[in-house]
């Protein structure tokens, strides 16, 4: 999967409209998209131990999902199926895999869930505003 900015905010746009989620995509490219984002809680060319990614992993989905609806385990799992998140033969370093960064975004990416959460959020709440007064 190429990351693409523009569209992975459009889905991530649609993907919280209605707040924080509460479960994973539906849609394969939804989750390619939340799967890559999720690369950038970490630095490249760096070597993690479990507990380290756990930690990466758990603060990044705090930021825009349900409390204890997604879990650190099964991200961690999904990024290794896709084969963005390398893990050495004995289980205990993992690492960004190098070959499939182009498609991700880089660390500190702008395309951050949390903040896309935030956004729609405070647009929400204004229109509501806007609503009261103008209503009759």
């Amino acid at each position: 999967m190429r990351f693409d900015d523009g569209g992975a905010r459009k889905a991530l746009e649609r993907l919280l409209a209605k707040g924080p989620l509460d479960r994973w995509p539906k849609r394969r490219g939804d989750l390619d998209i939340v799967l890559a984002l999720a690369c950038s809680a970490f630095e490249r060319r760096r070597a993690y131990r479990e507990h380290e990614v756990n930690e990466r992993l758990n603060d990044w989905l705090a930021r825009f999902t349900v409390p204890g609806t997604l879990d650190h385990v099964t991200i961690r799992r999904l990024m290794i199926d896709a084969r963005l998140l390398l893990r050495d033969s004995a289980g205990r370093a993992y690492r960004l895999n190098p070959a499939k960064q182009q498609s991700m975004p880089a660390a500190g990416s702008a395309l951050d869930p949390g903040a896309v959460l935030v956004e729609l959020t405070e647009q929400r709440e204004r229109r509501k505003r806007e609503r009261e007064h103008t209503a009759p």
